[in-house]
């Protein structure tokens, strides 16, 4: 086989895996396994606070104690140049 029929079967693989993936990337669903006919159902567990439930500053009701005022002092640093990197135009 020459070169060129080399190349040309190359490609033709290539095409095939690539149509292949895409054919495979559709299939399936987008929920969770389906219970096996045999199982059972069991009751939900009893309704107790998991150890950060009590905690969670995202549930109703919960209060922050208050903090304290800090004043910040000035800073005496100085201020570190500005780095640039190659893609930042590509932003602004």
């Amino acid at each position: 086989m020459s070169s060129v029929g080399h190349r040309l079967v190359l490609r033709v693989a290539l095409l095939a895996a690539f149509g292949a993936a895409l054919a495979l990337a559709g299939c399936g669903r987008k929920a969770g396994l389906d219970a096996p006919p045999s199982a059972a159902v069991s009751p939900p567990p009893a309704a107790e606070p998991s150890l950060g439930e009590l905690n969670d500053p995202n549930t109703p009701g919960y209060r922050r104690a208050p903090r304290e005022a800090v004043v910040a002092s000035p800073s005496t640093q100085p201020v570190p140049q500005k780095r640039t990197f190659i893609l930042d135009p590509l932003i602004q």
